[in-house]
């Protein structure tokens, strides 16, 4: 650093020590052309008044000075000596950087901050170098011109400068920039006389000093002041306001700030709406803070609190006492009789705004919302000038407004990976809890429950401070767990805010008690919709007609207790949480959850059929959308016993699960539906015998030994099988199938029909009847051929037609049938048909010698399936032993987890273009 004494710091911002003048001289000069290569004779020059002969005590000193700041700071070019560093490094090049863009840009921030790196004399302590001097020199007028800049962009944004002016101009009287800078000062406030003066005084001094007159601009500039000229800056009056100064810093709102700007630049009106604790006030005010140094409100910015106003009529008097309070004198006292002082509310209101650039800033209007709007579409049809900013839990609903809904903080994605304060709802925790407890700091460590607790509680603002505050008594950790009894954890709100923002219930309490007996029983309903719900879901849950549903979903979406979108109705948690607790409390819990559960049935039980018909993709965003909804459903047959519909909801899904790649989910399901206690009737008791078949199937559990005739029934013509017969346990699992198939043929459903013939084809091919499993995937193709399904059957089938193909030795037709499979029908197969196919194509890597390759292969299929494969469908290959044998466990390990690692879309990205899978292949 250059600007002031010498000072070097290294890597870690510790001070380097420089001894000597030479030494700090040659350090010095080659810093000012930093990155550049200075010849040894310039050096010689900078350093030594006599250069004869300095050579060789030049290479010493340069050795001294690598020794001092490290070897490879200094580097040796053809043409000399150069400082590897990059010119922001040295602060002579920031400053000539950020002077040359202030002034081709009238950047007062640049500027600002190319003065701020000056602490001294420029190349102070060097001065007895010969370059020290002159280069001073050049830096002082450099800094003079930027600071001339400067002041006179500050006065031309309506600053007063004079009091950092008035010394420069005292320093520099034969400088006519800056006498002509202090003459427009002195005429921006006000002062013309003293303006004129000091052209005569500079005159004066010019003739007396120099022997000249001043210049055609000095002149020019003396006759504008004489003459008032339009064109002369004056200094911007600051507006009168009651906004008071904030405690506290505002976290996260840029952008909201940055478009109310905008909103309120090109319009008159705007409501800030959204749920209570979701910052609407703080927004306001800092809105309004920002429009007191605009054009926008000039002439006043008035803050009006309508949280104490319980009469509607006493809203006018509220803002004319907002506004009276700040112009003392203006107003005569307020009548002892309110008539009277009502009355004149108004008239007086109009007076004072006629012919004013105004904002009112209008608070908490949400319970006298009616009187606002009246107030507000007078005002500003009578005041051309009036802005006005309202926030409210709902629309003032008049012409001209323009709605502002306060969004939530932001908080991370799952999987987020960088930088926790990136994210406004957890830098406002961490803010606020480093005010409660100096040393919290946001980390590693405790980013994942600052995270869960942000997200629970929906991003907002007042909700997030009152957990922070909790820091002082639980842990990060404590208060996620928590966050379940929220109403009871989030009571620590500061003792000067307003009652009903002191607890995260008084918050929720004050919007609910402004509801209707219809709507808040309307809200509790949707309360048990974890994921939201449709207007059509609402309506049959509710049992209420369309046209009473959409006007009491109307006021709640109104009164920012519900969100609508994408054809949706949502409540943030908090609020649903509230709704839970209220409608437990009306003892209408329990049929409300269900109701919700029978409807979700119905739903999932109408989608399973469509997920194998050309409506597919359709059905599933339902079942996506719902799929939070269908979870709740299937915890409510779990908490109240039902089998019944526990089962039939896991049936209704597993399909929608499979071809999402969610087996685990699915499995788990299955088995803790499972697990419910009671008795079924005989159809639903044949479903149960499936789904524990699939099950254990699916985790490699399944034991064909254990059947179930008298739910299957027994199929005709199947002979009675020993337990202890040779293969007793495929003889058993094929007359399971047997049963199964004439089952399914009875009710005549292809897709189900399908299955059991591909699972008869996998006991088959087990059999070593590898005939008898072509003719059967025959089957499965013509019973699919008709439906919206076929390409992913197809693609299932392709894997254990290539499964036989491969034990007879026939890899070529393998990996011909899976190409052509896949390549036709792979995006409609899904994940697990798809991961199914990767392990017929690691059989064929090996069949290649390529181990490696096989084993990513299995990993990419743990990506698509989203877990481990513990059917055991592949038994007859066994590629994953094969593979391991091959390369050892640590090399098998680390080529499965680089297709384990994959992200699904990437997986299947993979799995999608067979080239790309059995590379090795000539």
């Amino acid at each position: 650093m250059l600007l002031g004494p010498l000072e070097v710091r290294d890597d870690d911002d510790r001070p380097v020590e420089i001894p000597g003048a030479r030494l700090r001289a040659l350090l010095a000069r080659l810093a000012l052309e930093p990155g550049r290569a200075v010849s040894p004779a310039a050096l010689t020059a900078a350093i030594w008044e006599e250069t004869t002969g300095e050579s060789n005590v030049l290479q010493a000193l340069v050795s001294r000075l690598r020794r001092a700041i490290g070897s490879s700071a200094v580097r040796s070019d053809p043409a000399g000596y150069r400082l590897a560093v990059q010119p922001e490094d040295v602060d002579v090049a920031r400053f000539e950087r950020l002077v040359a863009a202030g002034r081709d840009t009238a950047d007062l921030a640049a500027l600002r901050h190319a003065e701020a790196l000056w602490r001294g004399p420029a190349l102070a302590g060097l001065t007895d170098a010969p370059f020290a001097a002159k280069a001073a020199v050049r830096l002082d007028e450099l800094r003079l011109t930027a600071t001339e800049t400067r002041l006179d962009l500050e006065l031309a944004a309506g600053h007063d400068i004079l009091p950092e002016l008035g010394p420069l101009a005292d320093a520099h009287p034969l400088r006519e920039s800056v006498q002509g800078l202090l003459m427009r000062a002195l005429y921006a406030a006000g002062r013309q006389a003293e303006a004129l003066e000091t052209y005569d005084r500079t005159r004066r001094a010019l003739a007396g000093e120099l022997g000249v007159d001043p210049s055609a601009a000095l002149a020019e500039l003396h006759v504008a002041v004489l003459r008032h000229a339009p064109d002369l800056p004056l200094l911007r009056k600051t507006p009168p306001t009651n906004l008071r100064a904030q405690m506290t810093s505002f976290v996260g709102r840029e952008e909201e700030l940055a478009q109310l700007m905008e909103v309120l630049s090109a319009g008159r009106l705007a409501t800030l709406v959204g749920p209570g604790g979701a910052g609407k006030t703080r927004l306001a005010v800092e809105t309004a803070a920002c429009c007191a140094e605009t054009a926008i409100a000039p002439d006043g910015v008035w803050l009006v609190e309508l949280a104490s106003v319980t009469d509607p009529l006493d809203v006018d008097l509220a803002v004319l006492t907002a506004v009276g309070a700040r112009e003392a004198g203006m107003f005569d006292a307020a009548p002892a009789e309110p008539g009277p002082a009502r009355r004149d509310a108004v008239p007086r209101l109009l007076e004072f705004l006629t012919g004013r650039r105004t904002l009112l800033v209008v608070d908490n209007c949400e319970h006298v919302v009616s009187a606002v709007a009246e107030l507000a579409d007078r005002l500003l049809r009578s005041c051309p000038g009036l802005r006005i900013l309202a926030t409210s839990r709902e629309p003032l609903a008049i012409d001209g407004e323009r709605l502002y809904p306060v969004p939530p903080l932001t908080t991370p994605e799952d999987g987020h990976t960088g930088d926790p304060l990136a994210y406004s709802a957890l830098r406002l925790f961490a803010e606020r809890a480093t005010a409660v407890r100096p040393d919290f700091a946001l980390d590693a460590e405790n980013a994942a429950p600052v995270i869960e607790i942000c997200r629970r509680l929906d991003g907002m603002p007042l909700a997030i401070e009152l957990a922070a505050a909790r820091l002082r008594t639980l842990s990060v950790e404590r208060i996620a767990a928590w966050l379940d009894d929220r109403f009871r954890l989030l009571t620590s709100g500061r003792r000067t805010a307003l009652p009903r923002h002191r607890t995260l219930q008084a918050v929720v309490d004050w919007s609910w008690n402004l509801l209707s007996g219809k709507e808040r029983e309307l809200a509790m309903r949707l309360a048990a919709f974890p994921a939201g719900a449709t207007f059509s879901a609402l309506e049959e849950v509710a049992e209420l007609d369309s046209a009473d549903v959409l006007e009491l979903l109307t006021g709640l979406v109104d009164k920012s207790l519900v969100e609508h979108a994408g054809g949706r109705y949502r409540m943030l948690e908090t609020i649903r949480s509230y709704g839970m607790e209220r409608l437990a409390e009306t003892g209408g819990l329990p049929a409300a959850r269900d109701a919700h559960a029978r409807y979700f049935l119905r739903l999932a039980e109408t989608a399973d059929p469509e997920l194998r018909k050309a409506d597919q993709l359709h059905w599933m965003r339902v079942l996506h959308a719902e799929h939070d909804n269908i979870l709740a459903a299937l915890r409510y047959a779990v908490d109240v016993g039902d089998p019944d519909l526990g089962v039939r909801l896991v049936a209704a899904m597993w399909w929608f699960w499979f071809l999402r790649g969610s087996r685990t989910e699915g499995t788990h399901w299955a088995r803790t539906v499972l697990a419910i206690p009671g008795d079924l009737p005989d159809p639903l008791r044949t479903m149960t015998a499936v789904l524990r078949a699939l099950t254990g199937y699916e985790l490699g559990e399944w034991d064909p030994t254990e059947p179930e005739p008298d739910i299957l029934g027994t199929p005709r013509d199947t002979p009675e099988v020993s337990d202890d017969a040779p293969g007793s346990v495929l003889l058993r699992a094929r007359s399971h199938i047997a049963a199964a198939l004439d089952h399914a043929e009875r009710v005549r459903q292809p897709d189900t029909t399908a299955y059991v013939r591909l699972a008869g084809a996998e006991v088959m091919l087990r059999c070593g009847e590898r005939e008898a499993a072509r003719r059967e995937l025959d089957a499965v193709e013509s019973a699919v051929a008709a439906t919206g399904d076929s390409a992913a059957f197809h693609v299932w089938a392709a894997g254990f037609r290539a499964m036989a193909a491969l034990l007879d030795g026939d890899p070529e037709t393998a990996r011909r049938l899976l190409d052509a499979a896949i390549e036709a029908g792979g995006t409609a197969a899904g994940g697990q048909i798809l991961a199914n196919a990767m392990h017929m194509y690691a059989a064929l890597a090996l069949e290649d010698g390529e181990a490696t390759h096989a084993a990513y292969l299995l990993g990419l299929a743990t990506a698509l399936r989203g877990s481990e494969d513990r059917s055991g469908f592949d038994g007859l290959l066994r590629p994953e032993d094969r593979a391991r044998a091959a390369l050892g466990d640590t090399a098998y390990a680390s080529a499965y987890e680089r297709g384990a690692a994959l992200s699904r879309d990437a997986a299947l990205q993979g799995a999608l273009h067979p080239a790309a899978l059995h590379p090795g292949h000539r």
